[in-house]
C-alpha cells in the first residue's frame, strides 16, 4: 500500500527534489536513531510526503544537516530530527507493521517475517503515541472484518483509510476543514490506487480485492480496466480532484515546492498510469 505519493522528478526543481530527498534521509535517520537499522526499512515516499506536508501546515520550518548515509557510504543532506519527524517515524513504522499484519491475514505468510522484526520497535511506537496505534488497530479491524465478508460496498471500505489519515492527522496536529477533506481523500486515493495496481494479481491468487468484489471477475488486468473505464476514471478523480480542491485553500508555504509537485504533477501521474494499466510510476529515486 505504500510508494503512491510521490513527486514527479522530472518536473520539479532541482531544489526542491534535494528538500524531498532531505526529508526522505531525515526519515531514515530518524528511523534508525529509534529502531536500529532495520527499521530503516520503514521510510518511504509516502511518509516522507506526509512530513513534508505536516511541517507546513503548522508553519515548522526545517534545518538541515550533513550526515553519513550507511546505505551508500556517503554524506547527505537530511533534516535535523525534530519531534514532528519523530511521530512520524513511529507512524511510519506502525503503518507497516499492521499492513504487513493484514496481509498476513490476506493470505501472504511471507509477510510474518516483517511483523515478527518490527514487533519490538512497534510496541515503542505504540508506547509513545498510544491514541494513534487505537485508531491503526481499529481500521485495520474494521478492513478485515470488511474484508471477511468480501464487501461491494467500495466506499465503505476506502474509508477505513480515509478516515484514518484524517484522524492521525486530527491527532497530532490543529485542523480545520480543508487540512480533513484534503487528508481523508488522500488515504482513500493511496487504498484505491493500491486496489487498481493489485487487482489482476488479487485475482489470480483469490484475494479480496474491492474492485473486484463491485465489479465483477478479473481475467486480465487490460481487460478488466477496460470494461470497467468510466467507473473506475469516475472513483479515482472525484477523489483526487477534492483532494485538490482542499489542497488549494490550506495554507501552505513551507516545502511548497515538494508538496504542490506531488499533489498537481505526482498523484496525477500515478493516477494517469495506473488507469492505462501500467505499474505504479516508480521514476522517483533517491
Amino acid at each position: 500500500m505504500f510508494g503512491y505519493v510521490i513527486p514527479d522528478k522530472d518536473n520539479m526543481y532541482i531544489k526542491d527534489f534535494a528538500v524531498f530527498q532531505a526529508y526522505y534521509c531525515g526519515l531514515c535517520k530518524a528511523l534508525a536513531r529509534t529502531g536500529g537499522p532495520l527499521t530503516r526499512l520503514c521510510t518511504n515516499y509516502d511518509t516522507t510526503f506526509y512530513n513534508a506536508l505536516l511541517h507546513s501546515l503548522t508553519d515548522t520550518e526545517v534545518s538541515f544537516e550533513r550526515k553519513l548515509c550507511l546505505i551508500n557510504g556517503k554524506r547527505k543532506t537530511v533534516i535535523k530530527p525534530d519531534e514532528l519527524t519523530a511521530k512520524v517515524a513511529d507512524i511510519s513504522v506502525l503503518l507497516v507493521y499492521y499492513n504487513a499484519l493484514d496481509d498476513v491475514h490476506d493470505g501472504k505468510p511471507s509477510r510474518a517475517l516483517a511483523v515478527g522484526a518490527l514487533a519490538a520497535r512497534k510496541r515503542a511506537a505504540a508506547r509513545r503515541l498510544p491514541e494513534i496505534d487505537g485508531m491503526m488497530k481499529e481500521s485495520f479491524r474494521r478492513l478485515s472484518v470488511l474484508e471477511s465478508r468480501d464487501s461491494a460496498d467500495i466506499d465503505l471500505v476506502a474509508d477505513c483509510f480515509a478516515s484514518l489519515m484524517r484522524d492521525v492527522t486530527r491527532a497530532l496536529i490543529p485542523t480545520d476543514e480543508d487540512i480533513d477533506v484534503f487528508t481523508y481523500n488522500l488515504g482513500r486515493l493511496v487504498y484505491l490506487f493500491d486496489a487498481v495496481d493489485d487487482v489482476e494479481k488479487d485475482a489470480k491468487k483469490g484475494r479480496y480485492n474491492p474492485l473486484i468484489a463491485a465489479y465483477g471477475q478479473c481475467a486480465s488486468k487490460a481487460e478488466f480496466l477496460s470494461k470497467n473505464a468510466q467507473e473506475l476514471d469516475f472513483l479515482l478523480r472525484s477523489a483526487y480532484n477534492r483532494l485538490v480542491g482542499a489542497y488549494n485553500a490550506m495554507h501552505i508555504v513551507v516545502s511548497e515546492g515538494v508538496l504542490s509537485n506531488t499533489v498537481y504533477r505526482g498523484l496525477n501521474m500515478q493516477m494517469e498510469r495506473l488507469l492505462k494499466g501500467d505499474d505504479k510510476c516508480q521514476v522517483t529515486r533517491l
